[in-house]
């Protein structure tokens, strides 16, 4: 059967959306009816005798069935979304008068693609394995995947199989960018109580030998290091237990990365990630980096009535005094940066996010690396002494001075370097400068000693101006004139 071009103008992009989201609404409502039912199988474990056999196995059959459903209506409601933008250009194109044979033809072409695609997309989602909930074990998306590969792999995954991978594998699904902030954080902390365990047990292993063999050394510094990181993490979050705290990335490995979200990252109408500079690396920087993200999230829930979370993003190898010259370890962290924030935005539930970089010191250039790529990352940058982004302009980021702003103490002396290209508080740069006066309880000598790590002072003018970038109020921080 053909699609007709009277078919196509009835077409309504709009109705399909809804539809498409009360889909989805039903398969979570399966995906919990699925957790009611293994939680009431598990709780018959204990249930014996030849009526408990039968009815055991009808049980988990069912429960396995209602999980292949749930998964069944996932994959017809994405592959209908996926169509949607198509559904309204070829509507629009039905109903406009062709101006010629070819554009006809083109429309009627556009039409039956879309048409075919969906079709397609709902044969492929009913399989016999999926209605018995007997699909085989599933495999984790390749190494190269791209994090919107990786949603919608997760997406359209029954529920009893994402409890298998989160009980077995853990680590493997917590290193997946694109998956949700609440799955990833299940599988994180899973994974860090496990390395927890491991790390303590071997570093009290080594603790009886005698450290003379140069394996055993290295060894025990290599165990050090990864329980350095991985107990900062553990007491960082023990300190927000009973608030939204979120672990979005943990790797133990070399620096380590670690990734804290305060706040429903995936719901967050505004969404801003803190990087921190110089010394601030995952074994160091977790619980600093943290304590100015919350201090910031509680600034900008008070600045709108807009729902707000903040990123604490210690996810590079950040410099010491040795490397910090350098622009290498920058650029590295803006090629990471940048895969975590399309991450980021593959999972998100509703409409885009607001997005807002803050960059403290060579957290700043790490931020111009990652805003260098041609792809959109932010919506909105603040640069916070600043040594230099790795540019000569504010649109070489891809965006306007009017969503670039910058803030120099004026001790600073990191500030007005312009070690990595040209110093973004220069009239040239062609960035908004905000005024960052110190929290006024700070006295003057400790003002002079800590200019460059004033700017998340809680009740200072900076704190102010960085949140009501970070809401959208950009348009209200105060300015400071820029005199060179």
């Amino acid at each position: 059967m053909t699609t007709g071009a009277y078919q196509v103008e009835q077409w309504d992009a709009w109705s399909c959306g809804n539809g498409v989201t009360r889909l989805f609404g039903l398969a979570d409502d399966l995906d919990r009816a699925y957790q009611r039912l293994a939680t009431t199988t598990a709780g018959l474990d204990d249930w014996r005798g030849q009526a408990a056999e039968r009815a055991l196995a009808r049980i988990r059959a069912a429960t396995l069935r209602v999980s292949g459903l749930a998964g069944l209506v996932r994959r017809a409601a994405d592959a209908v979304r996926s169509a949607l933008p198509g559904v309204a250009d070829a509507a629009r194109l039905a109903i406009a008068p062709p101006q010629s044979p070819t554009e006809a033809a083109d429309a009627a072409a556009l039409a039956a693609s879309v048409d075919a695609r969906i079709a397609t997309g709902l044969a492929t989602a009913t399989s016999a394995h999926a209605w018995a909930g007997t699909e085989p074990l599933p495999t984790l998306p390749a190494a190269n995947s791209s994090p919107a590969e990786v949603a919608h792999w997760w997406i359209v995954l029954p529920p009893h199989l994402r409890r298998w991978l989160m009980v077995r594998r853990p680590g493997a699904l917590g290193r997946l960018a694109g998956l949700p902030a609440d799955v990833r954080d299940e599988a994180n902390r899973r994974q860090l109580a496990s390395l927890l365990a491991t790390l303590r047990t071997e570093r009290d292993r080594l603790a009886g030998t005698l450290p003379t063999i140069p394996l055993q050394l290295s060894r025990g510094a290599l165990v050090r290091s990864m329980l350095t990181i991985a107990e900062g993490v553990e007491r960082t979050l023990a300190t927000r237990a009973g608030r939204a705290a979120r672990l979005l990335t943990l790797d133990l490995a070399g620096a380590g990365r670690v990734a804290i979200g305060l706040g429903d990252v995936d719901r967050a109408q505004n969404v801003a990630v803190v990087v921190p500079g110089m010394g601030e690396d995952a074994g160091h920087g977790v619980p600093d980096t943290v304590a100015r993200a919350a201090d910031l999230l509680a600034e900008a829930r008070g600045q709108s009535a807009q729902s707000t979370a903040v990123v604490a993003w210690i996810g590079y190898a950040a410099p010491g005094w040795q490397q910090v010259p350098f622009p290498t370890r920058a650029r590295a962290g803006g090629k990471l940066l940048a895969v975590d924030l399309a991450a980021l935005a593959a999972a998100r539930i509703g409409e885009p996010a607001h997005v807002t970089l803050v960059g403290h010191s060579y957290g700043s250039t790490v931020v111009g690396a990652a805003m260098q790529d041609g792809a959109r990352r932010a919506d909105d940058l603040v640069l916070l002494g600043s040594p230099g982004v790795l540019t000569d302009r504010v649109d070489q980021l891809g965006l306007s001075g009017r969503h670039a702003y910058v803030g120099e103490a004026a001790l600073d002396p990191i500030a007005d370097t312009g070690v990595f290209g040209a110093d973004p508080g220069d009239r040239g740069f062609g960035a908004t400068r905000i005024r960052v006066d110190a929290a006024p309880a700070r006295p003057w000598p400790d003002r002079v000693l800590a200019a460059h790590s004033q700017y998340f002072d809680p009740g200072s003018e900076s704190l102010r101006n960085i949140a009501r970038v970070v809401v959208g109020r950009g348009s209200d921080v105060t300015r400071l004139r820029t005199t060179s």
